[in-house]
């Protein structure tokens, strides 16, 4: 093998090498958000909201930007469903859920002030969320992508939930 071939080689395995680990956690971060997307199209055969027709187009707000959305977008829909990015929390007038992703400039208690008492239900990814008062909240445990209930704060906004989606949630106080 010529000096020239070597280089070429060693310059091929080092290029793979670095490359695989950042296309990777890419790809994870996709599947993660495409099952944090399948996660909320179940949710709405689970959770009962007052004065909703199921005739009605079905909206989700997504607060600010998210890779959500994208997965969102993707995924085949069976009902009449709206998704939208809102740059502010002032853009969102109504919404079935909406989705405050973990990198949400807005805190939690500004968000939950403005949608009290009202009938949407808010999901989010951050830890601790679930225990300050948003409604479902995405955790990862044991390597495994599971979700948080706040009972509390789900009868608070006169929001149903079937026992059949508890039975697989981690509920907060």
């Amino acid at each position: 093998m010529t000096l020239k071939n070597y280089i070429f080689f060693w310059g091929v395995i080092i290029t793979m090498m670095v490359g695989n680990p950042i296309a990777a956690q890419e790809s994870a971060g996709e599947k993660e958000y495409a099952l944090k997307a399948a996660f909320l199209y179940r949710f709405i055969d689970y959770v009962n909201w007052k004065e909703y027709s199921k005739n009605q187009t079905f909206k989700i707000a997504i607060l600010e930007e998210s890779p959500i959305t994208a997965s969102l977008q993707g995924t085949p829909k069976t009902k009449k469903i709206e998704i939208k990015e809102y740059k502010n929390l002032d853009e969102i007038s109504f919404c079935n859920i909406l989705f405050v992703p973990y990198n949400s400039t807005i805190p939690i208690e500004t968000i939950l002030s403005k949608f009290s008492g009202k009938p949407v239900l808010i999901v989010t990814e951050r830890n601790g969320n679930g225990k300050k008062g948003a409604h479902m909240n995405f955790v990862i445990v044991d390597n495994k992508l599971k979700f948080e209930v706040n009972l509390k704060a789900i009868n608070k906004a006169g929001i149903g939930i079937s026992s059949f989606l508890l039975q697989h949630a981690i509920i907060v106080q």
